[in-house]
C-alpha cells in the first residue's frame, strides 16, 4: 500500500527534484566511475539528467515524493526518447578524461538492448539518502508501473546495482544480461511487460 504522497514533476520543481536526485545518485557506482571527483559529480549530474533523462520536466514525464522532495523517478514515454548523439556528445564533454571512449562504448551499449517496439524507459529513480528505508522507491515504482499497465506499455531500464536488481525484479522486471566496459561496475538492461 502506497504511503508516500506522490505528484507529476513540471518544471517549477526542476531544481528541488535535482538536488534530492543529485543525493540520491551520489553513491550510484555507474555514475561515480564517469564522475569520480565529487566536484565534478556535483557540477556535471544536472547536465547529465538533461541529457539522459531528455525534457522529463518540461513534458512531466517523472514523479516525485512531497514534503521536501524525499525522492524522484523520471522516466521518456514511447514518443520522448532523447538523441543519442546529444548524449554521446554531452558525454565526451564532461566525463573523465582517460575513461571518455570506455564510457561512450558503454551507453552504445546501453542502446543494443532498449526494446524495438514502444516502450516506456525509466532512466532514474532515487531516494534522498536521508529517507531511504521508508518506502519511497517503492512507492515511487509501484505508481508508475500502474500508469504503465494502464497503458499496456512495456517498460524499459538499466539498474547500476543489484540491490536495485532485487528491488526491480520483484515488481516484475527480467533482467537481459550483465555488461561492463573496461573498469567500469557491471550495469544491468531489464524490461518488463504489462500486467
Amino acid at each position: 500500500m502506497q504511503q508516500n504522497k506522490i505528484q507529476f514533476i513540471s518544471e517549477s520543481v526542476e531544481q528541488k527534484v535535482n538536488s534530492a536526485l543529485t543525493l540520491a545518485f551520489s553513491t550510484c557506482p555507474l555514475l561515480r566511475w564517469i564522475y569520480p571527483e565529487p566536484d565534478q559529480y556535483i557540477l556535471q549530474f544536472p547536465n547529465f539528467v538533461k541529457h539522459y533523462c531528455g525534457e522529463a520536466y518540461l513534458c512531466g514525464s517523472g514523479a516525485f515524493v512531497e514534503n521536501g522532495t524525499k525522492g524522484a523517478l523520471l522516466w521518456q514515454r514511447e514518443d520522448e526518447h532523447v538523441d543519442f548523439n546529444e548524449l554521446k556528445s554531452f558525454l565526451t564533454g564532461s566525463a573523465t578524461e582517460h575513461r571518455r571512449d570506455d564510457v561512450i562504448r558503454l551507453f552504445e551499449k546501453f542502446n543494443d538492448y532498449h526494446p524495438t517496439g514502444p516502450y516506456w524507459y525509466m532512466t532514474v529513480i532515487g531516494t534522498d539518502p536521508a529517507f531511504q528505508r521508508q518506502g519511497v522507491g517503492s512507492d515511487l515504482l509501484q505508481y508508475w508501473l500502474r500508469l504503465c499497465d494502464q497503458k499496456q506499455m512495456t517498460t524499459y531500464c538499466e539498474a547500476t546495482s543489484l540491490p536495485a536488481v532485487r528491488l526491480y525484479e520483484r515488481m516484475g522486471w527480467t533482467v537481459l544480461d550483465s555488461v561492463s566496459m573496461a573498469d567500469s561496475p557491471a550495469f544491468y538492461p531489464m524490461i518488463r511487460h504489462p500486467k
